[in-house]
């Protein structure tokens, strides 16, 4: 499966629960020109290994991505792009993460994208129908800190992201709901 990630916003909440969750089920690759996800990696490294799940920091287009690192789109179960602006061809599902309302740009690459799901961090304060609505607490950005710091997928501890993503991708995944989310909540070593 083939995920693209957009928004004009920090997505790094929604791409560690999209890939806790993915690397559970097969191999995972992330592809992104976010220069925070090295932190992941080994230092001074642009792409390599965390668990299951490759991950390559590069400003190559979707295309060309799979000869920089020298793998296929076959290698891995799931392929996840922190999106810009570069569509990727064949995206199975499009998630597009926002703050506040998209600008004119913003608007313009999201009609591009077509059919995509929203996932709603709400620092204005305003939900937003038949959106994964996240309130962006200080414990969603530690959780993210600590990942980074100590190199664990750790769960979220949001329990509107974990219960939004295990509604969405549990068909994706052919899974159940509640599978799904235990997925997303379980702790390492358990």
């Amino acid at each position: 499966m083939q995920i693209g990630v957009y928004g004009y916003t920090d997505k790094r909440p929604v791409i560690y629960a999209l890939l806790k969750l993915l690397q559970a089920t097969g191999d995972v690759a992330l592809f992104t020109n976010n220069r925070h996800y090295k932190r992941l990696l080994q230092p001074g490294e642009s792409q390599g290994h965390f668990a299951n799940i490759m991950i390559a920091v590069s400003d190559a287009s979707p295309d060309e991505i799979y000869e920089e690192i020298g793998y296929t789109a076959n290698d891995f179960e799931h392929v996840v792009f922190d999106i810009q602006d570069t569509i990727p061809d064949d995206l199975s599902l499009v998630l597009h993460v926002k703050s506040y309302a998209p600008n004119e740009d913003e608007q313009s690459f999201l009609e591009l994208l077509g059919s995509c799901h929203t996932i709603k961090l709400t620092y204005d304060g305003k939900r937003e129908k038949e959106a994964i609505n996240v309130a962006p607490l200080t414990t969603l950005w530690k959780s993210v800190e600590r990942i980074e710091t100590y190199r664990l997928l750790l769960a979220s501890p949001s329990k509107e992201l974990n219960q939004g993503l295990a509604a969405l991708m549990a068909a994706h995944l052919n899974m159940s709901v509640k599978n799904t989310r235990l997925l997303l909540t379980r702790r390492w070593g358990k």
